[in-house]
């Protein structure tokens, strides 16, 4: 038997297919990387420019020698003029011209030059087939490949791809014949009474996107509907249908599939067999298939999603050939095998949900596909997803934000409310209305040339009292939106463009809101995303979004951003940008939501940290992104080589935690301010405005001086330059950029005199709003300014500051500062009022300090913060090159320790990563370790620090929250409670000891900490408390000033606090006895499949496991259990055998009782009814207490009878029993499963669901809790 060439042999051999398209028509096809060649200056190469190449590879010429050619030889069977067509990537910018010649017997017959033009209407980064003709006899022909006059090119260009001659000059060339095959046949199942089809969406993991394929009779069509003579019936069977042109060769694709009567009436159910297969023995074109993969599907709902590798050529492709049901299994089972963490608990009143579609694209999956993967979902503890959030109105004529296009708004508002009805959602269950993603201010090209842009801007410049001599010009007529280009001729008409530009889109935002408020009769947080472009770039205005200019303003209620800080100098600069948002929204106090980037590549630590210090500035809104299921959806990529954390177990115990410790201390939150600081940077927009263009040093020093003091834990606020009116309440302010409004700088002046203390860097606030000099601030400094002199622009993001080349070096104290991108001229004006603190390298002053009334200034000469950052980058850079390959070592041995040596499948901390696994004999672990745990760089100069906090130590400013470890984000929150501090810790190693002093202005009475549970902590003489913990990569700790016990779920058995005592016995075992809401069995005939109290989402969540894991963290063992559904009992009251039905319930000898029944009794209304409810339960407690004097608790119904809760009180208080009233958990909504999640049998529906669960524990616990006698913790 022979065997079947494999692909690879297939792509090493010489390639030259003969196939005729028309009759007496010869074709040859050469692939152009298995071309002979002279040197490496053709070389076959594979990566992101190549992903669209026939087989994903090019021959490339871009380097190397400039004499390298590469040649073919090929047999044509007949004489004939031929067309050489040749494909290769165009790239507009750049050029890469290469010759393709033609010899016959050694004499050159033709050639022609491609790539030397850029071809018309054709987009950048596509492959083009281009061509020539030239007459050949049969017989041998060699191609030959060479380099234009042998230069060489940019590295994006000259990837030559394949050729293809032929006689047949009407063929329109193809590469896609002539690769591996992907064939699909499919066999309609039994069922259907009427004719229908196959619809197959394929969704792409790259441009284009999408396609949409009919399969009828006659086989596949790229179209929504096959006609309707090739309707299928039951029963048949389709051709072989050819995918391949929609299975992409660098990636497959995810087929969406759907049985259709039409493309608007998808089939009730899907039953059908599909096959894939491919020809045999590599021959391309025939129509002899080998069954390589059989899917038989019955599907209800009606949807099916297959994700298709490449090719079905290799072994490893074939393997990842799979439906959504295999993947939900596979990822299912790691799940169930999981160990998932315990502390914390699910947040029920913060919104946390989570990016996560459970089907297919527009299309749903099987019911058994959704709940698996539900199950998996619920593990993690978020409180929705898509579901809860609405979408905007984003409709507007001529593309223009001044244009909204009302009508269209309005119809698509009300489309919307009644899909919204018609679902059955609750405006209660919202928690924003996300209007778009990732606006911008439209350009001032834009704004220039739009009449709705003109009419608005003077209508806004009127609103504000402004006159044409305000903005420099001579009349209204002259007032209007300008271009970049004129920003010197119109100065105060650039800035004001460039303020409206954020203007426009709030008032476009607005206009939506008020459209959507309306039609739902309901307010939302109504916002957009907005990319964090001043992470990016440390400058509002590169994206036109000022967070000051939108949020000043009564009709924005909200704001959103995402932390993907790519480019970032560190993540820990997503934290600086929801700082921003805190800081705009500080007057009116909208809310913050942000997306918690999880996915592509991120850590556990970062995610982690980035979430805790993204929630201590104010986020209350969470979005994680992006879960998956890796089979739902492109994002991400192929499920091979997804990022999307989905199937990553590596990341699920950080995203599992984080979620768990915020719902901890949700209340806190919820309540909490920030501390007072009296620190503040002030940021000035039109320094942003005038610098976005030339020079982006400016905004990373500020940006940058942030991050030094929250490196020291020093409170710091962030005042804009149109809120200087409330500067009394700081000590210090730092200043970075050299424009500020004369408004700003005339408050400034007046505050410094008046007793404060202004950092001013190099040519800090020499310049007004108009970019005019500004002198207000020049009188009072203690050093005469040079000419500010730009030495090296800096155009980029924070992660390349370590680029900049160092101009000259600063003396300060102890520490050398470098001098990066601008450097300022300084003298010291008055040696009785001034003295310099820093020099440059030859001796001149680098800062002054002096005197100004009754406060100080320091006046640099440079960017003190970039000489902060640029060191941290410097040291970690060759760590990440040299450690790469060890990396890599460590990480596979990772995984084999992981898979081997525990049942955990991958590591399940934020602490442990591969570097773990590596030895630490030469200390060089730690290193390595942080690398790989972070992508941010820890080792900031402390001298530096010092340098940059000289104002902050000058004023004696001490933080009422101390911390004896530099980079521990420390943030300190006063709460109701007391105060809450998050923990985020930014020195990317565990600590087994950090220590903190906090000022306290009431007694405190317990430190709880999310992760360890009680903390001892020491009381000062200073009115100070001291306490200690150990910290991986985050914590909240609580530190409470009232009674009240710690959140459920503060607690863990790592720190016991002592076993409940009640009534003077311990609580070692627990009996629940209830009816649906604590015991359900699977229930085929109401869509139940649980096996714990109805209707929680998963056992965990139900009200007996979350009491007793609450009574579990609280004690530091775990007691006893047993559950029994004694429903009968409130069935037939007087007929129950209690004795015979709970004998093994009686002889566990419980410690306590918890009584969960009434529901299912009929309400009592005669005075015989009440008798017989009455001595039902009476008899009931009376032999519960007959087995070792338990304490019994008595809960009120869940739903809410008056006649049925009087008459359980009055029976619990005779027999001694504590009764429970929930009648208020009862009456909340949002308590029930309906509110959160869809529930076809209303009877389910209508049980508690998670959060109804978790108020059902927290009622029993608290009530327990209260009778307690447990020792607590006690200052020392």
């Amino acid at each position: 038997m022979k065997s079947r060439p494999t692909g690879l042999q297939i792509l090493c051999l010489v390639f030259v297919t003969f196939l005729a398209h028309r009759a007496n028509a010869e074709t040859v096809f050469i692939e152009a990387e298995t071309m002979q060649t002279s040197s490496d200056g053709w070389v076959a190469t594979e990566n992101s420019q190549t992903r669209r190449a026939s087989r994903t590879r090019t021959l490339w010429g871009a380097t190397g020698p400039g004499d390298a050619v590469a040649t073919k030889t090929v047999q044509l069977g007949e004489a004939g003029r031929y067309r050489i067509w040749v494909r290769y990537l165009h790239v507009a910018a750049w050029r890469g011209p290469f010759e393709v010649g033609v010899v016959v017997n050694d004499n050159r017959v033709a050639s022609k030059t491609f790539d030397q033009h850029a071809v018309p209407d054709l987009a950048s980064w596509e492959y083009t087939w281009q061509s020539f003709d030239v007459d050949l006899s049969a017989g041998d022909v060699t191609l030959t490949l060479s380099k234009h006059e042998q230069k060489n090119a940019s590295g994006y260009v000259r990837h030559v791809d394949c050729m293809l001659l032929t006689t047949d000059h009407e063929l329109v060339p193809d590469h896609l014949p002539y690769g591996p095959q992907t064939r699909m046949r499919v066999t309609i199942g039994e069922g259907y009474d009427r004719p229908i089809y196959m619809h197959l969406f394929a969704d792409h993991y790259r441009a284009p996107w999408y396609a949409h394929y009919a399969i009828g009779r006659d086989g596949i069509r790229q179209a929504l509907a096959p006609p309707a003579a090739e309707l299928l019936q039951s029963g048949d069977v389709t051709p072989w249908c050819d995918l391949t042109p929609t299975v992409y060769q660098d990636s497959g694709a995810a087929l969406n599939f759907s049985v259709r009567h039409s493309y608007h009436e998808p089939a009730t159910t899907f039953r059908a067999k599909l096959e894939f297969g491919r020809p045999r023995n590599g021959a391309s074109q025939s129509d002899d298939i080998e069954v390589i993969k059989t899917f038989d599907v019955q599907s209800t709902p009606n949807g099916l999603v297959i994700i298709a590798p490449p090719n079905l050529e290799t072994a490893d492709n074939i393997a990842l050939l799979k439906r959504d049901a295999e993947f939900a299994e596979e990822v299912g089972k790691m799940a169930d095998a999981f160990e998932w963490p315990k502390h914390g608990r699910r947040p029920v009143k913060i919104p946390f949900l989570v990016s996560a579609s459970l089907r297919g694209y527009a299309s749903p999956v099987d019911a058994s596909v959704k709940e698996r993967e539900q199950r998996t979902l619920d593990y993690f503890g978020f409180n929705g997803a898509h579901e809860r959030i609405l979408h905007g109105l984003w409709s507007m004529k001529e593309g223009s934000y001044c244009q909204p296009d009302l009508e269209k708004m309005k119809q698509r508002v009300t489309q919307n409310v009644a899909k919204f009805r018609e679902s059955g959602g609750q405006v209660e269950d919202i928690a924003a209305c996300m209007l778009m993603d990732e606006p911008t201010g439209q350009s001032a090209q834009f704004m220039s040339t739009d009449k709705g842009y003109r009419k608005r801007f003077r209508e806004w410049l009127q609103a504000k009292r402004l006159t044409p001599d305000d903005l420099l010009v001579a009349t209204w007529d002259e007032v209007r939106p300008v271009v970049e280009t004129e920003r010197d001729a119109f100065p105060a008409l650039h800035y004001y463009t460039q303020r409206f530009r954020t203007r426009a889109l709030g008032d476009f935002m607005a206009t939506q809101r008020k459209l959507i408020e309306e039609a739902y009769g309901h307010s939302f947080p109504t916002l957009v995303n907005f990319s964090d472009g001043a992470t990016y770039h440390a400058n509002f205005y590169s994206q036109g979004v000022d967070y000051f200019e939108l949020l000043d303003a009564d009709d924005q209620n909200a704001i959103w951003g995402e932390d993907w800080a790519n480019g970032a100098s560190t993540y820990q600069c997503a934290g600086f940008n929801v700082a921003l948002m805190q800081a705009a929204a500080r007057q009116r106090g909208q809310a913050i939501g942000h997306y918690l980037i999880a996915h592509a590549g991120r850590k556990p630590w970062d995610i982690k940290t980035k979430a805790t210090s993204e929630t201590a500035r104010g986020v209350r809104i969470w979005k994680n992104f992006s879960y998956g299921p890796n089979w739902s959806s492109h994002e991400g990529g192929p499920p091979s080589r997804t990022h999307l954390w989905h199937a990553k177990p590596e990341n699920w115990t950080a995203n599992a935690e984080i979620t768990r410790e915020i719902g901890a201390v949700e209340d806190w939150l919820l309540t909490a301010k920030p501390a007072a600081a009296k620190v503040a940077v002030l940021y000035s927009s039109s320094s942003d405005i005038w610098t976005v263009q030339s020079n982006l040093a400016f905004g990373f020093d500020r940006m940058h001086t942030w991050l030094a003091l929250a490196h020291a834990q020093t409170p710091v606020d962030i005042v804009p330059e149109r809120e200087l009116d409330r500067l009394d309440q700081y000590q210090v302010v730092y200043l970075s950029g050299p424009n500020l409004t004369r408004d700003a700088a005339t408050k400034l002046r007046a505050w410094v005199e008046a007793g404060g203390t202004l950092w001013l860097s190099a040519g800090a606030a020499a310049r007004d709003e108009f970019n005019r000099p500004l002198d207000t601030l020049t009188s009072m400094l203690p050093a005469e300014r040079g000419e500010l002199a730009t030495l090296e622009p800096f155009r980029s993001s924070g992660t390349y500051l370590d680029r900049l080349k160092t101009h000259d070096t600063v003396a300060w104290g102890d520490s050398q500062l470098e001098v990066l991108s601008v450097k300022q001229s300084l003298r010291l004006v008055e040696p009785s009022l001034g003295e310099v603190i820093a020099t440059f390298k030859e001796g001149e002053p680098a800062a002054i300090r002096g005197r100004a009334g009754k406060g100080h200034v320091f006046v640099l000469g440079f960017l003190p913060a970039l000489s902060y950052i640029k060191p941290a980058l410097d040291a970690r850079r060759p760590l990440e090159h040299s450690l790469k390959q060890k990396l890599a070592d460590a990480e596979q041995a990772a995984h084999h320790a992981a898979t081997k040596d525990t049942d955990q499948p991958l590591a399940t901390s934020a602490t442990l990563s591969a570097t773990d696994m590596l030895s630490s004999h030469e200390g060089a672990n730690g290193e390595l370790a942080r690398v790989d745990r972070s992508y941010n760089p820890w080792s900031f100069p402390a001298g530096i620090r010092d340098c940059l906090l000289t104002p902050v130590r000058n004023q004696f400013i001490t933080p009422t929250l101390s911390c004896d470890t530099p980079l521990v984000d420390a943030v300190e929150l006063s709460c109701e409670r007391g105060t809450l501090i998050a923990l985020s810790n930014f020195t990317l190693q565990p600590l087994e000891r950090v220590e903190f002093k906090l000022q306290t202005n009431e007694p405190v009475v317990r430190v709880d900490s999310v992760r360890l549970g009680s903390l001892e902590f020491e009381s000062l003489s200073s009115g100070q408390i001291q306490f200690a913990l150990p910290l991986e990569a985050s914590d909240f700790v609580t530190v409470s000033t009232d009674e009240e016990p710690p959140d459920a779920g503060q607690s863990t058995p790592t720190q016991a606090t002592g076993t409940p005592i009640l009534h003077g016995k311990p609580i070692r075992k627990v009996l629940f006895l209830g009816n649906s809401i604590t015991l359900h069995g699977p229930a085929a005939n109401i869509g139940w499949t649980g096996n714990w109290g109805m209707a929680a989402s998963t056992a965990e969540a139900d009200y007996v496991h979350r009491l007793i894991d609450r009574l579990t963290k609280a004690s530091g063992a775990k007691p006893e259990v047993m559950v029994k559904n004694i429903a009968g009992f409130e069935r037939d009251l007087t007929a129950y055998p209690i004795r015979e039905a709970l004998q093994q319930e009686l002889a566990f000898e419980p410690d306590v009782i918890l009584i969960a029944l009434g529901e299912n009794a009929s309400s009592p209304k005669t005075d015989e009814a009440k008798a017989k409810f009455a001595t039902a339960f009476a008899s009931l407690f009376t032999e519960l207490k007959k087995q070792g004097a338990p304490t019994i608790f008595v809960r009120s119904t869940f739903w809410h009878d008056a006649d049925k809760d009087s008459l359980l009180k009055q029976a619990s208080m005779n027999a001694g029993a504590i009764y429970v009233d929930i009648r208020k958990i009862g009456e909340d909504p949002k308590n029930y499963a309906r509110a959160e999640r869809h529930i076809e049998h209303a009877g389910v529906a209508n049980h508690p669901g998670d959060q109804g669960m978790q108020a059902l524990a927290d009622a029993f616990a608290d009530a327990i809790e209260k009778h307690a006698e447990k020792a607590q913790p006690q200052p020392k």
